[in-house]
């Protein structure tokens, strides 16, 4: 008889990079990292972090955990191909599997399952229901007598002897078959709607139906055999030994131990990479244009959070994109941490770019991308969801809270990891992904489908995928490949920085624009279309909008000139010196507010025309007059009817308009790095085990007379000089002490200096030199030589 084993006498013989890779496919194992190896094993053996476990087991996996909780302990590896129809090979990968994840342990003819699998596949796994025995004994005990006799056994005082003898009884050849042809054909047909599951059925309603009458005596035949068990008023549930009797002992109804194919199609892998490449590009400029538009005019949050409806239509208009696709650019910038929640006072709150946006514009494209795409990559927010609604009827708008999903960045990675497999230029359809998603994550909630479309829809969107296959820096950025940017740039448009000026007062961009001489294009010109050729208009408010800013005639005939491949016509340098004569001539201050001109005979125009009625104008001087209205109204008021003023200061200048937007406080945010599937870098993973063989060292090496948590405690004199003696010596010691926030904890350090009430000593477990206050040191303990 082989000795039995624990989980935590398993994984203290695993090495180094075994318990690397465990902790690197469950990370919540190591945050924090545990004491020692049994508290790791105890981590790993809790309900919350099974569950995450199982969660990302593919169906063929899941089956054969679901076996080892079926079949009696100890379990055989033959057994469990045996209920699953696998060839023994196939189910020896998928044990393995489960034995690096620490869900089950032991030799192959000896399996153990992790108590809490038990609870986290629920009492019903593989659709089969609860042992007989637990039937009987918690539903059917009255009735015990009874199901001795139909089974033609004898009854005990002792009802666990009648249930086992009960038992035993099916046990023997065709006796189960015997029972069941006793009931007949209409109780067969039951025991078929539950034999696959769920095995749990309603009770026909008493009536005067005939067919009702006759379903309840196709039940009642069976309950009075303990082919079914009653468990309340309402529900009969089909045993797990009848359910197993009636799959022929398998549990799957058709093997599941091979992957799904996907439904392939070729594309031409050189159009596929230039389409992602031009989607990347367009993606960053949008981003750009919205952080821009919302730094000069900023969109309030909403009472409950978010970003409003009539917003969200807006920044669709400014992207010339739908709405979808629209909260997709504002999600994806939210988790970059380009854009936050911001304000001037308590009570403004307002969506605002940050201060990070500013470095993050000025960058290379394809460096700017990868920022993007990293942050969409790690989103856990589900931009499909915008637009519905909650379990409390409550809108899901965009940047609201309640858009989380915790399977998002899973199924993601996992849909986009089936395109990464395919070969360059390979594209799949959306239903045959969702079908190896399906089998790859069975456990993920109903969403699972729609997120694949989504995920497939966005890949595209931000320039991941294009034509429906993954492009070159899109299968580089989920293979870890530093050289994403390298691979991305060269396929990116060529950006020009000059436009070609028409004679009807527009400006076509051949090609994407420099993001200077675009800013600068936005400032003397209004975008009239979007696209690979930007088309802009100059008008006669977008030449005064360029000359509030402080620029003068000679500045934007200079950029003009300098900027544009055709000779800038001749309409256009009359539009710019009309506007430039014409700006400032009528000034604006503040009295209640008062306009002034050197003008009068244009002054007087003004002051006539009636357009100008609402501003109250009384004439205080030849070429002055008030108004009781602010100096923006006035301003705006008097640009309506054709002038073009300006503000000016208090000592007479004018007062220049700054292009400059607000900004909120940056967010914490993901480095720019790809992203490598796990919460945890290579650094953290062996700083993780050191910590875990340090624990188990210190725990191995406690001192004989010491209970667990309880060391006894030392005299000061003597724990100075215990300490020193160490010090001296190289020796380490296990300490007890009490931190500033009163937790107690037991420690080994090795002392290396002791004075001024410190100690100063080496901490294996961390990798780090520490200090103690002595006086919140209560035990010292003397170890073994270092």
């Amino acid at each position: 008889m082989s000795t039995f084993r624990t989980l935590a006498d398993v994984l203290r013989d695993r090495s180094d990079d075994e318990l690397g890779e465990l902790l690197r496919m469950r990370p919540d194992l190591a945050v924090p990292v545990p004491q020692d190896i049994g508290a790791l094993a105890s981590r790993a053996g809790t309900r919350a972090s099974v569950s995450r476990a199982v969660e990302r087991l593919d169906r063929f996996r899941l089956d054969v955990l679901g076996a080892t909780v079926i079949v009696s302990e100890p379990v055989k590896l033959s057994q469990i191909a045996a209920v699953l129809a696998a060839p023994e090979p196939k189910v020896a990968d998928a044990v393995d599997a489960l034995e690096a994840l620490a869900l089950v342990w032991g030799p192959r003819d000896e399996l153990r399952v992790l108590r809490a699998v038990h609870e986290v596949l629920g009492p019903e796994p593989a659709g089969l229901g609860a042992p007989a025995a637990t039937l009987l004994r918690a539903y059917a005990a009255p009735r015990l007598n009874s199901l001795a006799r139909t089974s033609r056994v004898a009854v005990d005082e002792d009802p666990g002897t009648t249930i086992r003898s009960i038992l035993e009884s099916w046990e023997r050849p065709g006796r189960v078959d015997e029972l069941i042809a006793e009931c007949g054909p209409d109780s067969q047909q039951v025991l078929e709607r539950l034999t696959w599951g769920p095995p749990r059925g309603r009770l026909p309603v008493s009536g005067d139906d005939s067919a009702t009458s006759a379903a309840g005596s196709a039940v009642a035949r069976l309950l009075n055999r303990g082919l079914l068990v009653s468990v309340d008023r309402h529900t009969v549930v089909l045993p797990r030994e009848i359910g197993l009797h009636l799959r022929a002992r398998r549990i799957v109804a058709s093997p599941v131990h091979e992957r799904p194919e996907l439904d392939v199609s070729e594309r031409d892998a050189v159009l596929v990479d230039r389409t992602a490449a031009g989607a990347a590009f367009d993606f960053v400029r949008r981003v750009e244009l919205l952080g821009e538009a919302w730094g000069h005019a900023p969109v309030p949050v909403l009472r409950g959070g978010g970003l409003g409806v009539r917003d969200l239509r807006r920044v669709a208009l400014l992207l010339d994109v739908d709405e979808q696709d629209a909260a997709l650019h504002i999600e994806v910038a939210f988790e970059a941490g380009l854009i936050a929640e911001g304000g001037d006072t308590e009570v403004e709150r307002l969506w605002l770019p940050t201060e990070s946006f500013d470095a993050w514009s000025v960058g290379p494209v394809a460096r700017r991308w990868l920022a993007l795409v990293v942050g969409w990559l790690h989103m856990q927010r589900v931009v499909g969801l915008v637009g519905s609604r909650d379990e409390r009827d409550r809108s899901l708008n965009a940047l609201r809270t309640g858009l989380e999903r915790t399977s998002g960045t899973d199924i993601r990675l996992v849909a986009l990891q089936a395109l990464a497999d395919l070969p360059p230029g390979a594209t799949a359809t959306v239903e045959s992904v969702s079908e190896l998603v399906e089998w790859e994550r069975p456990r993920r909630g109903a969403l699972r489908d729609s997120m694949v479309r989504w995920t497939l829809s966005e890949a595209a969107t931000v320039g991941l995928t294009g034509l429906g296959a993954l492009a070159v820096h899109g299968r580089a950025l989920l293979k870890d490949d530093r050289d994403v940017v390298a691979l991305l740039e060269p396929l990116l448009p060529e950006q020009v920085d000059t436009v070609l000026i028409q004679a009807d007062l527009s400006a076509i961009a051949p090609g994407p624009l420099d993001s200077a001489v675009a800013k600068e294009m936005a400032m003397v010109a209004d975008v009239e279309s979007r696209g690979g050729a930007t088309v802009y208009r100059f008008t006669a408010d977008s030449i005064r909008r360029a000359l509030d800013f402080g620029w003068s005639a000679t500045d934007v005939h200079t950029f003009l000139a300098a900027r544009s491949r055709t000779p800038v016509p001749q309409p256009l340098s009359y539009l710019v010196d009309d506007m430039a004569r014409r700006h400032g001539q009528i000034r604006v201050g503040a009295a209640g507010s008062y306009v002034r001109c050197d003008d009068e005979a244009a002054l007087a125009r003004v002051i006539a025309d009636p357009g100008a009625a609402a501003l109250r104008l009384r004439r205080i001087g030849p070429t002055v007059v008030a108004s009781d209205a602010p100096v923006d109204v006035v301003l705006s008021t008097l640009r309506e009817l054709g002038a073009a003023p300006v503000a000016e200061t208090a000592d007479g200048t004018i007062h220049i308009s700054r292009r400059e937007g607000r900004r909120a406080l940056s967010r914490p945010r993901r480095p720019d790095a790809t992203y490598d599937g796990s919460s945890l870098d290579e650094q953290h993973l062996r700083s993780a085990v050191h910590a875990l063989r340090s624990g188990e060292r210190a725990s191995q090496a406690r001192p004989d007379d010491a209970e667990p948590g309880r060391l006894p405690r030392t005299a000061s004199i003597q724990m100075v000089a215990r300490l020193r003696e160490a010090a001296q010596a190289r020796r380490s010691v296990w300490l007890g002490y009490l931190d500033q926030q009163g937790t107690a904890s037991e420690q080994i350090v090795e002392p290396v200096s002791v004075g001024g009430g410190w100690l100063t000593a080496y901490d294996d477990r961390s990798g780090q030199v520490r200090t103690f206050a002595i006086h919140r040191i209560s035990s010292v303990a003397l170890l073994g030589a270092s």
